[in-house]
């Protein structure tokens, strides 16, 4: 029992035996089995990847394990006689080992687009046109396309194309897509295209006094999109002055900052319209 107790200190004087004083025949040095790798860590990981490949069956058969073998024992080699290895021998030497990742399979071609009807193209160009800000005026189509009755009238009828939409001017017919500007801006597009400022006025103030309402500011025409200048502005208001269509357009000017505004008497009354005018002007001094 006491062989195999607790060793007690003094008990036994242990004696570390060196490779040397080992006989030859018993060296560890002699069975390749015992062979360490210098760097523990690295014999551990080493030891730990041929267990995984034994487990996941990707082991290297034996031939290909001597052929690998055979290629680390030659650039060893080279390395010990303090030379580099000849690449081409080398990469003579490795073992051929199968492509684990086989060629993907060719992308499929796209399947062609549905060829679209004369009616679809149009249309589509009236879009693009549309988001450009820009009308599409009748008469220039006309000078491009000698169908063009036909292709519209097939363009009415279908689904695809319900949102291109007319305004009708004195001087042409404007096609738009109502999916990128609001019928309201299509008219004001229109206006501007055909240039008659007079019209132009009219149209603004009648629209502004009925929707909103509201008198316009004669400075309103000075911007986006109109652009118009002073006398531009001074010969349209002398123009709707003397047009009976427009008998209805008036034009005031504000009694605290002098500003001259229009509006519709079909609409509104000239007191509504000149309490609104400076109302507007009041909020705007006092901000």
């Amino acid at each position: 029992m006491a062989l195999f107790g607790r060793r007690k200190p003094g008990f036994s004087k242990e004696v570390k035996l060196k490779p040397e004083d080992i006989s030859g025949e018993f060296s560890d040095r002699n069975d390749p089995a015992m062979v360490r790798n210098a760097n523990p860590k690295m014999e551990k990981a080493e030891m730990a990847a041929r267990a995984q490949a034994v487990m996941d069956g990707t082991a290297k058969p034996a031939a290909e394990a001597a052929a690998a073998s055979a290629s680390e024992d030659l650039a060893q080699a080279a390395a010990a006689r303090g030379e580099t290895v000849d690449l081409f021998e080398y990469l003579d030497s490795l073992p051929e080992v199968a492509d684990p990742f086989p060629p993907s399979e060719p992308d499929p071609e796209p399947a062609p687009e549905p060829e679209r009807k004369p009616a679809e193209m149009l249309a589509e160009y009236i879009r693009e046109r549309t988001k450009a800000v820009s009308l599409t005026g009748r008469k220039s189509l006309a000078k491009e396309e000698p169908h063009l009755d036909e292709m519209l009238e097939e363009l009415r009828g279908l689904e695809s194309c319900k949102d291109i939409c007319t305004v009708k001017g004195n001087k042409d017919e404007y096609f738009y897509s109502d999916e990128h500007m609001a019928h309201n801006y299509a008219r004001i597009a229109m206006l501007v295209l055909e240039k008659d400022i007079p019209l132009t006025i009219a149209e603004m103030v009648r629209f502004n006094c009925k929707t909103y309402p509201s008198p316009t500011p004669l400075s309103y025409f000075e911007r986006h999109p109109y652009y118009y200048t002073e006398p531009q502005l001074k010969h349209a208001l002398t123009m709707l002055s003397r047009n009976p269509d427009y008998s209805d357009v008036k034009t005031f000017v504000t009694e605290n900052n002098h500003v001259t505004y229009l509006y519709s008497e079909k609409h509104m009354s000239f007191k509504y319209a000149r309490a609104l005018a400076e109302g507007v002007e009041s909020g705007e001094a006092d901000g």
